[in-house]
Order: structure tokens, then sequence, then C-alpha cells
């Protein structure tokens, strides 16, 4: 499932399954990516102008290949919950 995340502010955000994620790597490489994504966690999209958008199991891997073949620059970062919870997020920048 696709969708919109309102609660972000800096450093951090509420997923759409309520938990609070916090930036724990500014920066990780696609192979990692993929492993996360691989291992079930869910893919966040940044998009230029602070949209938000959250993609569960079934959308992660749409969400990467569209960000691995976008024109601009995407790049990564792992964020994760108090609980465990990981979220890969990704930066377009514009």
């Amino acid at each position: 499932m696709r969708r919109d995340l309102a609660n972000a502010r800096m450093g951090e955000f509420v997923g759409a399954d309520g938990r609070t994620y916090s930036l724990v790597a500014r920066r990780i490489e696609r192979a990692e990516v993929e492993e996360l994504i691989e291992s079930g966690w869910p893919v966040v999209s940044y998009l230029v102008g602070g949209r938000l958008l959250w993609h569960d199991e079934d959308d992660a891997w749409p969400a990467w290949a569209d960000a691995r073949s976008a024109p601009e620059t995407v790049t990564g970062s792992r964020w994760e919950s108090l609980e465990g919870a990981v979220a890969v997020v990704l930066v377009w920048h514009g």
C-alpha cells in the first residue's frame, strides 16, 4: 500500500504503521537498500518539496525500481523506530 505521511518533521517521521522513525544512517549503499527491502521493510520516498510517500512490502520493490531508473539523483538512508523496525528512506534530489 502506498500512503502519504503527514506527521513528518526534521529527523523523524511517523510511519503508516504508527511507529516513529529516526535517522540512523544518512547514506546507505544499493546493496543494503535491496537487502532491507528483501527482508520486508518499507520504503519511504521523500520527494522534492517535502512530500513523503510510504510504500509497504508490496510497493517497496517498485518504488526502488523507480528510484534506480530516475534521471534525478536518489539517495537511500536507514531509519529505525525504538521498537527496532526499519524503514528505507529514498531522497529524490531535484
